[in-house]
C-alpha cells in the first residue's frame, strides 16, 4: 500500500459526497467505491458505520476489498459487486427503504466515474469497454476487448 491511489471521481450519494477509484489491480472493472463514504450516504449510526466497516474488512467481501493510501488518508475501497450486496443488506437490516432509489442514484453517481475511465476513448473503444466491464463484473475474460486496444489477439 506504498503508492498513492486517489479517487478519479467523486459523485453526490443523498447529499453526501461518494469517492470511486479505478480498480488498483489495473483490470477493466466497473468503478469501485469508498465503503465508507456509501455507509455514510445510507445513513447508518457511526456506530454502525464502524462495525460495517470491520465486517466488510474481515468477512465474507475481505478478500474483494482493499485499503488503499490516498492524499486524505487510507480508504477501504471496494468492487461493483460489493457494493451491490451491501446496499441489499441495508435494506433487509431497515438501514434503507426496500425501493430501489438509493442503489439508483449509487449507479448514477458511477456512471460519472465510468465516464472518467472512458475518457480519450473512441466510440468504439467505449462500446468495447462497456462490454469488457460487464464480463469482467460477471467473471469472464474478454479477448475481444483486448484486441481493441492492442492487447492481444481476438479468439
Amino acid at each position: 500500500m506504498n503508492e498513492l491511489h486517489n479517487p478519479i471521481y467523486t459523485g453526490q450519494l443523498r447529499g453526501h459526497a461518494i469517492r470511486f477509484f479505478a480498480a488498483p489491480n489495473g483490470v477493466v472493472a466497473l468503478p469501485w467505491h469508498s465503503c465508507a463514504d456509501l455507509a455514510s450516504a445510507a445513513g447508518l449510526p457511526a456506530d454502525a458505520q464502524d462495525v460495517f466497516l470491520q465486517m466488510t474488512r474481515s468477512g465474507s467481501f475481505q478478500d474483494s476489498v482493499r485499503m488503499v493510501r490516498t492524499d486524505a488518508g487510507e480508504v477501504l475501497i471496494a468492487p461493483h459487486f460489493v457494493a451491490q450486496g451491501t446496499i441489499g443488506a441495508f435494506k433487509q437490516c431497515g438501514f434503507l427503504p426496500a425501493d430501489d432509489a438509493f442503489e439508483n442514484e449509487f449507479y448514477r453517481a458511477g456512471i460519472g466515474a465510468a465516464k472518467v475511465l472512458q475518457a480519450g476513448m473512441s466510440p468504439e473503444e467505449r462500446f468495447a469497454n462497456i462490454i469488457a466491464l460487464g464480463r469482467q463484473h460477471l467473471g469472464a475474460d474478454d479477448p475481444i476487448y483486448a484486441s481493441t486496444r492492442g492487447e492481444g489477439s481476438a479468439a
